[in-house]
């Protein structure tokens, strides 16, 4: 078993006779690892896993709130104009504005303090976009954790899909369930036992949440990653906005006791 989970899960290793090629990358204020596999890893894997790493760095110089010389960071401060910001930014401004009209506000960006504030979808998106490079490059199967922000490509071992570990709340030692992640799928979470209370309501303005914590399944890693902080926050009434989505997944833990639905947990 390996542990790669830094913020709520952790992806269990099986047996194989793969080739396998473990990197942690210190980025974004946390740690990504990329777990890559294969029955033989292709020429060029060093190669192929700076170009991953430099793309994390790259994600960091377009969203990071915490650098001054930031497209996001100038866009805040009324610096840069929405129009002059990079593709790539506006694309993903336009991806938050579709979750927050999804959630009906609750994951909102722009009303974070200090201006918007892309970072609870960017992780997950960001962990999308790595492992698809990666396959591209032509290693394919591949698990891509950004601090519990998971993508999951191809296998973990010889005919078995990579299954994630849905760390326990109350003891981060030990795991609550595990999920199977279909090829291409992504699962995410958010809780508050890693860095304490610091997802604000944004409807509210306090830092309340209503679970303890929040598990996400679906085939989108950047909108897992928003409506697993959504999810958090809002409750049992999260449940409306899946009406439309009814291939994901959700794991709600609150009070040490857990409740789910969707095709992951069923």
């Amino acid at each position: 078993m390996t542990g790669l989970g830094t913020d709520g899960l952790v992806s269990y290793a099986g047996p194989g006779a793969w080739e396998q090629r473990i990197h942690v990358e210190p980025v974004w204020g946390t740690h990504v690892v990329l777990d890559l596999r294969a029955p033989v890893l292709t020429t060029g894997i060093d190669s192929i896993v700076d170009d991953a790493v430099a793309y994390l760095h790259q994600v960091d110089a377009w969203f990071s709130t915490y650098r001054a010389d930031t497209p996001i960071t100038m866009y805040r401060n009324g610096l840069l104009e929405e129009f002059r910001l990079p593709s790539i930014v506006r694309t993903v401004l336009d991806a938050c504005a579709g979750a927050r009209a999804l959630t009906d506000g609750v994951f909102d960006p722009w009303a974070v303090r200090g201006g918007v504030d892309p970072s609870g979808y960017v992780k997950g998106w960001a962990a999308g976009v790595v492992a698809d490079l990666l396959v591209v490059c032509g290693v394919p199967n591949v698990c891509v954790n950004a601090s519990g922000d998971i993508a999951c490509r191809g296998f973990q071992s010889p005919g078995e899909l990579w299954t994630v570990g849905i760390t326990n709340p109350y003891d981060t030692q030990s795991v609550i369930r595990a999920v199977t992640v279909p090829d291409g799928w992504a699962v995410a979470t958010s809780g508050l036992y890693e860095r304490g209370s610091h997802i604000a309501n944004t409807v509210t303005g306090d830092f309340g949440v209503h679970y303890d914590s929040a598990t996400v399944v679906g085939p989108d890693a950047g909108l897992a990653d928003a409506l697993a902080t959504a999810c958090l926050v809002e409750g049992p009434t999260c449940n409306r906005w899946f009406v439309g989505l009814p291939e994901w997944s959700v794991y709600l833990v609150k009070d040490g006791r857990a409740e789910f639905f969707g095709p992951a947990f069923t």
